[in-house]
């Protein structure tokens, strides 16, 4: 009898701790940790919460200008979770974002923009040249770019 609660200690406790190991979540892009600059911050009329977005405030990141629009990198309140912004140069108005779960997959979110391009923000050591990744650009090394269809 002492072996066996001896034993179901045992499983319970490698169980828990497996558990506890998988509880840990994915912190998203390396570049959302780093110290914040001036040029992170979100232009106005950009807000940080609305439709599916709660944005911890003070998180966003400049990723990338290309084309006249800046992409932003957002951590979520809800932990977790990074964003996406794509602000137009001149025309702040016209923001997009979106919010996903980071997950341990290649892709966290697609976002369309404005003009109708699409924006892909990607976890860190994402191979951009794989094929599935065909007609995108990697403008910067956890945003890819694909243009509008205009057919």
């Amino acid at each position: 009898m002492k072996r066996r609660v001896v034993a179901v200690v045992a499983v319970v406790a490698v169980v828990a701790a497996l558990g506890l190991a998988g509880c840990s979540s994915p912190t998203g892009p390396d570049v959302l940790a780093r110290e914040a600059t001036a040029e992170d911050q979100l232009p106005e009329p950009v807000s940080l919460t609305g439709v599916d977005l709660e944005v911890e405030p003070g998180s966003a990141r400049l990723l990338a200008t290309h084309d006249d629009v800046k992409y932003y990198g957002a951590k979520s309140k809800t932990g977790g979770s990074a964003c996406l912004y794509a602000v137009p140069v001149g025309l702040p108005e016209r923001w997009r974002a979106g919010c996903a779960a980071v997950a341990t997959g290649e892709e966290i979110l697609t976002l369309t923009v404005f003009d109708g391009s699409q924006a892909k923000l990607i976890n860190d050591n994402v191979d951009a040249g794989q094929a599935k990744y065909q007609g995108w650009s990697q403008i910067q090394k956890n945003v890819l770019i694909r243009p509008a269809d205009r057919s």
